[in-house]
């Protein structure tokens, strides 16, 4: 399938590949190169993918790149934490993409994303964890933090558009729906706890 290719691009394609079968995404405004790579051999690339069983999209809309298994393989498992934050912030992605154009990325600090769990009602985020979760964040080219202090209120994360198919919702209702149903279960498991411990003594 690639075996027209020079041997420099098969080295760049193969490097594109791994990326994609680890990370899922590649977003033009972080990664230039691999976003036109992936313009120019969308066809191979499509191709290669549906014999492993992946679909391979290139939203050129979104300027995003992404792979994903219609069976779920190589997902990588969240903790309740990492999902909660994660649709948090998806829900945020949804209100601040209303009203701007699709060059333009939302933008959200760390006050607001303080605020919104707020709002659920969700525990406050730990420095350590959020540290963790931005971490994650990136590694997924979710988003990009603008100042060097996450944990400052008035840090700023642009998010980019891979929360679209990140967190695939229909609609802002269905996103809260799950975050409610996240934290009535944890307030469940919560008041099992405690009665286990009073029953215990």
């Amino acid at each position: 399938m690639f075996i027209n290719l020079s041997d420099s691009e098969q080295k760049e394609l193969q490097t594109l590949v791994n990326h994609l079968l680890s990370v899922n995404f590649i977003v033009k405004e972080i990664d230039k190169a691999g976003y036109y790579m992936a313009k120019r051999h969308k066809e191979k690339l499509e191709q290669f993918f549906r014999f492993l069983g992946w679909k391979f999209v290139f939203d050129e809309r979104l300027e995003v790149v992404l792979v994903k298994s219609s069976k779920g393989q190589h997902q990588r498992s969240l903790t309740r934490d990492e999902s909660i934050w994660l649709l948090i912030l998806r829900l945020i992605y949804q209100e601040k993409r209303e009203g701007i154009s699709l060059a333009n990325f939302p933008m959200v600090t760390l006050y607001e994303i303080k605020r919104k769990y707020e709002t659920f009602r969700l525990p406050e985020l730990q420095k350590t964890k959020l540290r963790d979760f931005v971490r994650l964040c990136i590694h997924f080219q979710l988003l990009e933090p603008l100042d060097s202090d996450w944990h400052s209120e008035d840090c700023r994360f642009r998010l980019f558009h891979t929360w679209v198919y990140m967190v695939e919702a229909e609609s802002l209702e269905k996103v809260s729906l799950k975050i409610d149903r996240y934290v009535t279960d944890k307030m469940e498991e919560s008041a099992d706890e405690v009665a286990e411990k009073t029953e215990a003594r």
